[in-house]
């Protein structure tokens, strides 16, 4: 863009209106803009979230979808315990009834007890969707009766983790008598567990295909992914109009 005469405000990052400022204030490490400059990348770190809802919930949803993946009836369960980091229960776990019952299907997206149920009952997407948080969804009686068999309680090990992570743990009793656990320690998405190649496309298709064709998305998602060597990219600005 500089190369094309492309010009904006010389302290845009530290100058004392500039972008630091706004979001760090005094606390803010100039140097660290340019160390690793050209050799450090963060792409390779950053977090992609599988699911449509606050990021707090992502770990019992992987942990219910591998109990449901080892065979576990939602009908056979009699209680679910959602451990999770002390400091998030006031966002996932608090109220409790208000997280049983969530009054729309935005506040589903913050309700530990709901997304456990939709990951059980669910299935959209990478494992929930956007189907699973409409208001309908949120209120619908299958959910709200297994949500309101689930405990969100600290769990040590989860507060150990937190906040490099946001792990939890699921233990659910069946009708039998039995328990079974599913811990998730690393977050699905993130550098440490990610997200291959084709879930990032089957994200960027199932959203996008809300707004244009499946085959302007396809395409799309090919020129993307070959953008290194790409010598024009009017055919993917023209896509993204």
């Amino acid at each position: 863009m500089a190369r094309h005469g492309i010009t904006g405000p010389p302290t845009v990052v530290e100058g004392r209106f500039g972008f630091l400022q706004a979001f760090c204030g005094d606390r803010a490490h100039v140097d660290e803009i340019v160390t690793g400059l050209g050799t450090d990348w963060e792409l390779p770190g950053i977090f992609f979230k599988p699911y449509p809802c606050n990021h707090f919930t992502h770990a019992g949803i992987d942990a219910a979808r591998r109990l449901r993946a080892r065979g576990v009836d939602p009908a056979s369960i009699t209680s679910l315990e959602l451990g999770a980091p002390t400091a998030v229960l006031r966002t996932i776990g608090e109220p409790r009834e208000d997280k049983i019952h969530p009054k729309s299907g935005y506040h589903a997206a913050f309700s530990g007890p709901y997304t456990v149920a939709a990951a059980f009952l669910g299935g959209g997407g990478l494992g929930v969707f956007h189907e699973d948080f409409t208001d309908s969804a949120a209120a619908d009686p299958a959910r709200l009766a297994l949500a309101a068999k689930v405990t969100c309680v600290p769990d040590s090990r989860c507060d150990e983790i937190f906040p490099h992570q946001f792990p939890a743990v699921l233990r659910a009793r069946l009708t039998d008598g039995t328990e079974v656990e599913e811990r998730v320690d690393v977050n699905r998405g993130g550098p440490d567990n990610p997200l291959s190649a084709e879930e990032l496309a089957t994200k960027f298709r199932l959203n996008a295909t809300r707004v244009v064709s499946a085959e302007t998305a396809d395409r799309i998602t090919e020129l993307t992914y070959g953008l290194a060597g790409l010598g024009d990219l009017s055919e993917l600005t023209g896509l993204l109009h």
